[in-house]
C-alpha cells in the first residue's frame, strides 16, 4: 500500500465510513506521479452516483471520487488501486453497512476483457468523428481542424486502454511513449495521430497562446487552479510536448460538448486553444490516414504492450 501524507490519512480516518482507495497516478508507478499532481481518493458510495469534488489539504491537492459499489464498471478507474481505509482485510470487501463492493479479487481475464473492450469503444468513438470532419472541411477548415485533432486525441487514449493502462491526462503523452510497437498499424496509427494533434508545434510561444485562452475557458471550472498548475510545472521542467498535449486534452473537455453555433462565433477562440493548423489538403491527408489506421486496429487487433 501507498502511504498517504499524514494529513491526508487523517482527513480520510475522520470523513468516511466507508473504505477508500487511493487510485490515479499516485497509485501507479512513481515515475508518473509529479508534485504537481493531486491525490486521487475513490470513495465507494452506497447511492447509485457518481461524484468529483477537488479539496486542498495543507499543501496537496486532493480529488474525491464517488464511485457506486457496483464497481466492476470501473474496473479501469481502479487499476492500481490502493486501499487507504477499508473495513476488512479479506474478500468480500464491503462497506460499513455490508453492502459488498468486491466478492473477491479481481481476476486477470476480467481486468483483461474491460480494457479490450474499452480500448476499442474508444477508437470507435473517434472514427464517430469522421462524418462531422468531412462535411466541416467544406464549410469550416477551423472546425474540420478542431474534430480531427479531437478524433486524434480519442484514438490515442484507446491505444492507451488497449496497452493495459489506466489513461492519466497530464501523464498520457508519456504512457503512449512506452507502448511497444510490435504491431506496424500501432505504430503508424500513433504517429498520424501525433500529426492530427501537431505535436512537432510544441513550443513556449504555441504553449502561451493555448494556456491563456485554456484559462479563460476554465474559469467556472472547480479544478481550474489545479490545472494551470500542472501545465506550468510541465513547461518549467521544459516538458514541452507533455504540456502542448495536456493542454489540448484539457481544452477537448472543454470544447467537445459544445453545439455547431458555438464553434462557428467562437472559430478564432477554438483555433488558438488548440493551436488549429487550417492546412486543409495536410488535414485532409491526416483524416483519411486515421480513418484507415483505426479501422485497421479495430479489426485485427493484437495484444499491445508496455516496455
Amino acid at each position: 500500500m501507498r502511504k498517504l501524507p499524514d494529513s491526508i490519512m487523517s482527513y480520510v480516518e475522520n470523513n468516511f465510513k466507508t473504505p477508500v482507495g487511493l487510485v490515479g497516478c499516485r497509485a501507479a508507478d512513481e515515475k508518473f506521479s509529479f508534485d504537481c499532481c493531486e491525490f486521487d481518493l475513490a470513495v465507494f458510495s452506497e447511492n447509485n452516483h457518481s461524484d468529483n469534488s477537488l479539496l486542498k489539504i495543507g499543501k496537496y491537492f486532493v480529488e474525491v471520487i464517488t464511485i457506486p459499489i457496483n464497481s466492476r464498471r470501473n474496473l479501469i478507474a481502479l487499476k492500481d488501486m490502493s486501499l487507504a481505509k477499508c473495513y476488512t482485510s479479506t474478500f468480500p470487501l464491503t462497506t460499513s453497512q455490508m453492502h459488498i463492493i468486491f466478492n473477491n479479487k479481481i481476476s486477470n481475464p476480467d481486468s483483461k476483457r474491460a480494457f479490450l473492450s474499452a480500448g476499442k469503444r474508444k477508437i470507435l468513438e473517434s472514427l464517430f468523428h469522421f462524418d462531422r470532419i468531412d462535411r466541416a472541411f467544406k464549410f469550416n477548415p477551423v472546425v474540420a481542424s478542431m474534430w480531427l485533432k479531437l478524433s486524434a486525441y480519442d484514438f490515442l487514449e484507446g491505444v492507451v486502454i488497449l496497452s493495459g493502462q489506466r489513461p492519466m491526462p497530464l501523464h498520457e503523452l508519456q504512457q503512449v511513449r512506452i507502448i511497444n510497437f510490435d504491431d506496424e498499424s500501432v505504430s503508424n496509427g500513433i504517429r498520424i495521430a501525433l500529426s492530427c494533434i501537431g505535436i512537432e508545434r510544441a513550443n513556449r510561444s504555441t504553449i502561451s497562446r493555448s494556456s491563456c485562452t485554456l484559462e479563460n475557458l476554465l474559469s467556472n471550472e472547480y479544478d481550474k487552479d489545479l490545472v494551470l498548475g500542472k501545465l506550468r510545472s510541465l513547461e518549467k521542467v521544459g516538458m514541452l510536448p507533455d504540456c502542448y498535449y495536456y493542454i489540448g486534452k484539457m481544452v477537448k473537455r472543454q470544447l467537445v460538448n459544445k453545439d455547431d453555433k458555438y464553434y462557428n462565433t467562437y472559430s478564432k477562440l477554438v483555433q488558438i486553444a488548440l493551436d488549429l493548423s487550417i492546412d486543409i489538403q495536410q488535414n485532409l491527408r491526416l483524416h483519411r490516414q486515421l480513418i484507415d489506421t483505426a479501422k485497421n486496429i479495430l479489426k485485427c487487433y493484437r495484444k499491445i504492450s508496455v516496455a
